[in-house]
């Protein structure tokens, strides 16, 4: 029941179309009801050798025709009406469900994993339309009227009332046994929601899988994920199909006692046939609202698990926003005794330093020191766990995440691209940007000539994460993005660590580009290219060590030292590569 209301709920704004659906096949239902009606009354007239005209026969075949087809056209108008009330509210579901996961740290969906996402947006969700659209339309109806056929029956004969009931224990029995699977239930969604994630790992890794020649099979967490959700699958199924065949067999046969009994009665002379036969016909004609309401029974503890995995999610805490409508006076950020820890590790230690406005500050360390981490921690990727970190005053969590967006424009490592076309990819930093501001800034961030050179130009679909482009054209597409938004402050996050020498020397002039005139935090592995910021913040196990010029640095930080020491070296290594020298 729990997981009723909770579906009620959602479906709430869109009633108005869940009760006109559930009047419709109501009325569908009657119709349904009254051509055994007219049947019987054709029967008595038979059986007790009263007197008829063809007229007669023709109007009851046109009656029984015409209730036929009230029949179908109030069950399929209550059909659209409940679809179209079902869409809506899953569409409803989506974008809330979307926007909660907006509100979440990064850390927690990337603990979580994409595949419980994407289970819960496409296959939780989707399991409410045949909730919507049929159980809560026809089910109700469905249980209204056996239960009129059934105090029908009582009324005419309490005997038959109660025979037409024979079936139904069964019916119980075998729902209740079923119930007891629950706990069988909830270890295959488990494993079915490991599978999910198993899949969507399997499936963005397959260019490594295909590397390394690891097959579906070999692939040791897809295979058992998929094994694990076939074994749990079968073992829930293997301990229902009895209960599920005795149900389909014996609730529908609503004649099962009232038959042979009330024939017997019949023939004693202690029941008239008119009664008997009408009875029959009554009671045939919930045979089929009984079998749609046993379905029904068994999908609403199926929707139910499904509904309960979702409001785990909508339940997760989200990030700390309390916006209070300040506006940040400038540009200058600020982090004040800034701690974070990620499951129990201390990734972040007391950190604090200023960042002065139009200037440029690089954050320097080796793997792990936590420099990302510091960078991520200003657009709010996960709420920091002491301290604070302001933007002209103002706490990033007093700034709802579109103000916060507006001063920020982030570059990562990692690019990502949108399945939709190259001039759509740019125009996600400012959607109300025209085709000519695209193309300018295209060029500034020397993407125009590349793009032009695609089959459809600027139209050209950049494919599934971008795929169709390489990375550093894709890494260019995003500076773009990030030139077309025009935020105040920009933080690039090794944005060229993963090109090549002729991409890095583009993507550095676009870089030139997009940071002129802008407040820049800059998080580098090739320190050549920081060496005029205006302060290089030293990182070491998650706290701040040095701080100072490329001068300052080199003559009072011997950390920054063996940075400095170790990049010289690389960039040696690299030249004698470049020349052949493979010694």
């Amino acid at each position: 029941m729990d997981g009723f209301r909770k579906i009620i709920r959602y479906a709430s704004d869109y009633k108005s179309k869940v009760y006109k659906a559930m009047t419709l096949i109501f009325l569908s239902v009657i119709a349904g009801i009254i051509p055994y009606i007219m049947i019987y009354d054709i029967v008595i007239k038979f059986v007790d050798d009263k007197p008829f005209t063809l007229s007669y026969l023709l109007i009851m075949a046109g009656g029984i025709l015409l209730f036929l087809l009230f029949q179908t056209i109030f069950y399929l108008q209550g059909l659209g009406a409940s679809h179209d009330a079902a869409y809506d509210t899953l569409m409803g579901m989506r974008v809330k469900f979307t926007n909660k996961i907006m509100t979440l740290s990064i850390g927690d969906i990337q603990k979580e994993g994409i595949g419980k996402y994407k289970k819960n947006l496409v296959d939780d969700i989707d399991s409410m339309e045949a909730y919507i659209a049929h159980m809560i339309p026809e089910g109700i109806p469905y249980v209204v009227m056996p239960l009129i056929v059934f105090i029908i029956l009582f009324i005419i004969d309490w005997r038959m009332g109660l025979l037409s009931m024979g079936s139904i224990p069964f019916g119980i029995i075998a729902m209740t046994l079923m119930m007891r699977l629950s706990g069988k239930m909830d270890d295959y969604y488990k494993a079915s929601s490991k599978a999910n994630a198993a899949i969507v790992e399997y499936i963005h890794g397959m260019e490594v899988v295909r590397i390394f020649n690891k097959t579906a099979t070999s692939f040791e967490k897809y295979k058992n994920a998929i094994t694990t959700l076939k074994d749990f699958t079968l073992a829930l199924y293997r301990d229902s199909w009895t209960l599920m065949a005795m149900n389909a067999a014996i609730l529908p046969c609503t004649i099962l006692l009232l038959l042979p009994v009330g024939f017997s009665m019949y023939i004693r002379g202690t029941l008239p046939l008119s009664t008997f036969i009408f009875s029959v016909l009554l009671t045939l004609s919930i045979s089929v609202p009984l079998v749609r309401l046993l379905e029904y029974v068994g999908l609403l503890t199926h929707v139910s698990k499904k509904i309960n995995e979702l409001e785990k999610t909508m339940e997760q805490r989200g990030l700390t926003v309390e916006d209070n409508g300040q506006s940040p006076v400038g540009n200058e950020i600020l982090y004040e005794n800034v701690v974070f820890a990620y499951e129990q590790k201390d990734v972040i230690k007391d950190v604090s330093f200023k960042v002065e406005e139009n200037s440029m500050t690089a954050i320097v360390g080796r793997s792990g020191s936590g420099k990302s981490t510091l960078a991520k921690l200003l657009v709010h990727y996960w709420d920091i766990g002491g301290g604070d970190i302001t933007i002209g005053g103002v706490s990033i969590k007093n700034m709802t995440f579109d103000r916060l967006s507006k001063y920020i424009s982030y570059v990562a490592q990692d690019t990502f691209l949108f399945n939709i076309s190259i001039m759509e990819n740019i125009r996600i930093g400012k959607p109300d940007a025209t085709d000519e501001e695209v193309i300018k800034v295209a060029k500034m961030a020397g993407c125009h000539d590349f793009i032009m050179n695609l089959e459809h130009g600027y139209n050209t679909s950049a494919g599934d994460a971008g795929k169709k482009l390489s990375v550093g054209e894709k890494q260019r597409i995003t500076i773009a993005r990030a030139m077309i938004k025009d935020a105040p402050i920009i933080v690039l996050d090794e944005a060229t660590s993963s090109t090549d020498a002729e991409n890095e020397d583009k993507i550095q002039e676009a870089l030139n580009n997009l940071i002129a005139n802008k407040t820049l935090i800059i998080i580098a592995h090739r320190l050549s290219t920081i060496v005029h910021a205006d302060q290089i913040l030293v990182m070491d196990d998650g706290k701040l060590v040095d701080k100072g010029t490329h001068n300052e640095l080199l003559n009072n930080s011997m950390d920054y030292k063996a940075l400095w020491d170790a990049h010289m070296k690389s960039m040696e290594w690299n030249i004698k590569i470049e020349e052949g020298n493979y010694a």
